[in-house]
C-alpha cells in the first residue's frame, strides 16, 4: 500500500486571488517498516527506559546496540576515586560466534557490586590513553606485549578509546575493539562518543537511584526502630481503677512522631494521668517525647502534693535546659480521685478535653486556665484547675493529629480539619461508653479524611465515669 499523502484540508487554493496564509506543501511519508536497525533501536529504548538498575540498563543496552554494530570486544574502565595514575577495569564483553549467529559474553558483570574486589592497574596502552584525557582512535594494532591486557586484545587490529565525562572530568572509558585493523572511522568515533557519554548519564542517574532507594530503607528501618522503642515507653497495661472504664488508642504516623500518654497509680487510688504531644515529627520528636517520659517518671517530689502544676513545672525546667532547638511540648496532666471524681489538672498549651454526658448528651469542653507549651521559657507557672466530674460523664483526651486530621487533595473536603466539631460529632453518634468513643471517632475521621494513614501521631485516653 502506497504512503498517505497529508495536506491541510482547510489550506486555500494557492492560485485563488487576495491575500491569505500560504499553504502548507504536500508531503510524503516513508515507509521505516522494514528496517531492522530502527526496530532494535526502538526495543533498546523501550528496555532502557524500563531499567531500575544500572546493571540492566548496560545489558538492555549493549546486548541491542551490538547488533546494529558489532564489537569484537570491550573494556570498561574506572579512574573514580583512584590514585593519579591508576585505573580499574570495570567490564570485559566479548562478541562469539556460535551457530552462525553472532551473540555476547559478559566476562565480567556489574562492577557496582564487585568495586572493591577489582584489582587497580598502572600504566600499559590503558594508562597511556586514560593520562592523555582525550579520545583517541588507532588502526593496525599490535597490543600483544601489553603487560596488562596482552593476551585478551593480543588479536584486535583497531580500537576507539571513549572518555565518559562526569562534571567535566573523564572519569570512565570504554575501549571498543574490532579485530579488522582499519574498521573504525573519525565519524564513528564522534557517534560513539556522544552516545556514550549520553548512556553514561542513565547510568549515573539509576545508581544515584539505587543509593537513594538503599539509604531510604536504612532510613525507614531506623524510623521503625525509634516507632518501636518509642511504643515501648506507653503503659504495657491500663490501670483498673474502680468505678472507672479506661480505654486508649495510640496510631502512629508515616514517621515517628511525638505522641505520649501515661498513667500512674498513686497512694489512695489517687490516679494519674498524662497526655502529650511534641511539636514536628520524625526521629527528633521521638527523642524528645523519650526524655519528657524520664522526666515525668523521674520526678523528685509527691506528684499528689505537688499537683500536676508543680510536674509541669519541672518537666518545663528540664526541657528549656536542653534547648530543644524550635520543639515545644503541650501536655495536659490530671490527677483523678475516684472516690469523689474530682479532676485536678494543668494544660500546657494542649487541646482542652472534651466531657460527653451521656444522660442529657451533650458535649462540652473542658474549660479552664492554660499556660504555654513546655520548653519554651524559663520563668514557667502552670494554672491548676479542678473540676467535679459526675456518674455518665465519659472524659476525652487527644492529641491535635486527630483534631487537625485532612482529606487529601482533590478530596471535596480538602485542607478542612476534622476539628473539635467532629470529634463532638463523633461522641454525640456513640454512647459514651470507653471503647465506644475510640471506635466513633476513629470511624469518623475515616469518614472524613477518606484515608487509612496519618500524617501525623493520633492519640486517645479516655476515662468514662461509671460512680463513685
Amino acid at each position: 500500500m502506497p504512503a498517505p499523502d497529508f495536506a491541510d484540508p482547510q489550506a486555500p487554493d494557492s492560485h485563488a486571488c487576495g491575500a491569505g496564509p500560504v499553504p502548507f506543501a504536500r508531503v510524503k511519508e516513508i515507509d521505516t517498516s522494514h528496517s531492522q536497525r530502527l526496530a532494535i533501536t526502538m526495543e533498546m529504548l523501550s528496555e532502557v527506559s524500563r531499567a531500575v538498575d544500572p546493571e540492566d540498563a548496560v545489558k538492555a543496552f549493549s546486548s541491542r546496540f551490538w547488533r546494529i554494530r558489532r564489537i569484537d570486544l570491550l573494556l570498561a574502565v574506572s579512574i573514580r576515586n583512584m590514585p593519579k595514575g591508576q585505573y580499574k577495569i570495570t567490564r570485559r564483553t566479548r562478541v562469539v560466534l556460535k551457530d552462525g549467529e553472532y551473540s555476547q559474553e559478559y566476562l565480567q558483570e556489574n562492577p557496582w557490586k564487585h568495586w572493591q574486589s577489582l584489582p587497580a592497574h598502572s600504566g600499559g596502552f590503558l594508562g597511556q590513553i586514560i593520562a592523555e584525557g582525550r579520545p583517541r582512535l588507532f588502526h593496525h594494532l599490535d597490543l600483544r606485549s601489553d603487560p596488562i591486557i596482552g593476551e585478551e586484545v593480543g588479536g584486535m587490529g583497531s580500537v576507539m578509546a571513549l572518555p565518559t565525562f562526569d562534571r567535566g572530568e573523564p572519569l570512565n572509558w570504554t575501549f571498543q575493539f574490532r579485530a579488522e585493523p582499519d574498521f573504525f572511522t573519525v565519524e564513528d568515533l564522534g557517534i560513539a562518543l556522544l552516545i556514550g557519554n549520553l548512556f553514561g548519564s542513565i547510568t549515573r542517574s539509576l545508581v544515584m537511584l539505587e543509593e537513594n532507594r538503599r539509604l531510604t530503607d536504612r532510613l525507614r528501618q531506623q524510623f521503625e526502630e525509634v516507632a518501636r522503642v518509642q511504643q515501648s515507653l506507653l503503659p504495657r497495661q491500663l490501670p483498673k481503677v474502680p468505678g472507672v472504664q479506661i480505654a486508649t488508642s495510640y496510631l502512629t504516623s508515616e514517621q515517628a512522631g511525638g505522641d505520649y500518654y501515661d498513667f500512674f497509680e498513686l497512694p489512695r487510688g489517687k490516679l494519674g494521668i498524662v497526655i502529650a504531644d511534641v511539636s514536628g515529627h520524625g526521629p527528633g520528636a521521638a527523642t524528645v517525647m523519650a526524655m519528657l517520659h524520664a522526666m515525668i517518671h523521674a520526678y523528685p517530689g509527691d506528684p499528689e502534693s505537688a499537683g500536676p502544676s508543680g510536674v509541669l513545672k519541672f518537666a518545663n525546667q528540664r526541657l528549656y535546659e536542653a534547648s530543644l532547638d524550635g520543639s515545644f511540648v503541650t501536655a495536659f496532666v490530671g490527677l483523678f480521685d475516684p472516690r469523689t471524681l474530682e479532676l485536678t489538672y494543668s494544660n500546657a498549651g494542649h487541646p482542652p478535653p472534651r466531657v460527653k454526658d451521656r444522660t442529657t448528651g451533650k458535649v462540652e469542653a473542658l474549660e479552664g486556665e492554660s499556660t504555654f507549651p513546655m520548653g519554651i521559657i524559663e520563668d514557667y507557672e502552670a494554672p491548676q484547675n479542678s473540676v467535679k466530674l459526675r456518674k455518665g460523664q465519659t472524659l476525652v483526651l487527644y492529641t491535635d493529629g486527630i483534631s487537625e486530621s485532612r482529606p487529601p487533595p482533590g478530596h471535596p473536603r480538602a485542607g478542612r480539619m476534622f476539628g473539635e466539631a467532629g470529634i463532638d460529632a463523633a461522641l454525640v453518634e456513640c454512647s459514651g461508653a470507653a471503647e465506644c468513643v475510640v471506635d466513633s471517632i476513629h470511624r469518623a475521621i475515616f469518614e472524613h479524611t477518606g484515608l487509612r494513614t496519618r500524617s501525623d501521631d493520633q492519640t486517645l485516653v479516655v476515662l468514662e465515669v461509671l460512680g463513685p
